[in-house]
């Protein structure tokens, strides 16, 4: 797709470190930065345990409780997009999405990259690629939610692709979709200076019951973690330093 310029670009790095008995998941990206070890018996979930290096709100590293839900779910050739014993809106978006992708990334024994761009990131019309191992699975120019690409995903929204991805894609595609979605949803955030905000309780109106920290009952206790977006991310191996280099021919 021809280039679209924009000094808005945002980056999301997410490493999978998986062996018979352990997933390590690593994500970052200018307004968070997780950790989760997922102990596995090759069928199902043993253990979870997650350490927030950074986030946007105070209480998000309390979402880690919530977690322990996955313990017991089983392992996935194909990922779900929801579950239903699961209520993901009561948990950090982050980490659920990132141990929705764990529970099929388990299975395979390896170490496995995604790398998420987003051009133009907080604007109307933007431009968001996703590389895997280097290899460029998706390509898409936005308008809004509403994806413009070469593929079966041309015109799709992703306010609600998610059922019919469920239905129609393949897994790799389908896993891809998952990880670029939230990548974009973030990305709106970029350019805001959220510091401004003092508690989450202020921007309820807009996000009741989005997340953990976005219930009715919490959200005024989620006070802005001052300082905590990055503003010195211009690559993606500025992001996960200490995990090794972007892998080749992904967008570094």
């Amino acid at each position: 797709m021809q280039a679209l310029q924009s000094p808005h670009i945002f980056f999301r790095r997410v490493i999978f470190e998986v062996t018979a008995t352990e997933c390590q998941v690593a994500m970052e990206d200018e307004h968070h930065y997780f950790l989760i070890n997922v102990g596995h018996d090759g069928e199902r979930i043993t253990s979870v345990d997650s350490t927030s290096r950074r986030t946007p709100w105070t209480i998000c590293p309390q979402a880690a409780a919530k977690l322990q839900e996955f313990v017991g779910q089983p392992l996935r050739q194909r990922i779900a997009v929801n579950l239903a014993d699961i209520d993901g809106k009561q948990q950090c978006t982050h980490q659920y999405d990132l141990l929705m992708v764990a529970l099929s990334q388990a299975r395979r024994p390896g170490r496995r990259e995604y790398i998420a761009k987003v051009i133009g990131a907080m604007h109307e019309h933007r431009r968001a690629e996703l590389w895997l191992d280097g290899e460029k699975l998706l390509d898409w120019r936005l308008r809004g939610t509403l994806i413009d690409s070469t593929d079966q995903l041309d015109q799709k929204d992703l306010r609600n692709i998610l059922p019919w991805a469920e239905d129609t894609l393949d897994d790799q595609t389908l896993e891809a979709l998952y990880v670029q979605r939230r990548a974009v949803m973030v990305a709106t955030s970029k350019g805001f200076d959220l510091d401004q905000i003092r508690d989450a309780g202020q921007v309820l109106k807009a996000r009741s019951g989005a997340c953990f920290v976005f219930q009715p009952e919490r959200a005024a206790s989620a006070v802005r973690v001052i300082g905590s977006t990055r503003d010195d991310v211009h690559q993606a191996g500025d992001l996960l330093v200490g995990w090794g280099e972007p892998v080749a021919g992904a967008e570094r």
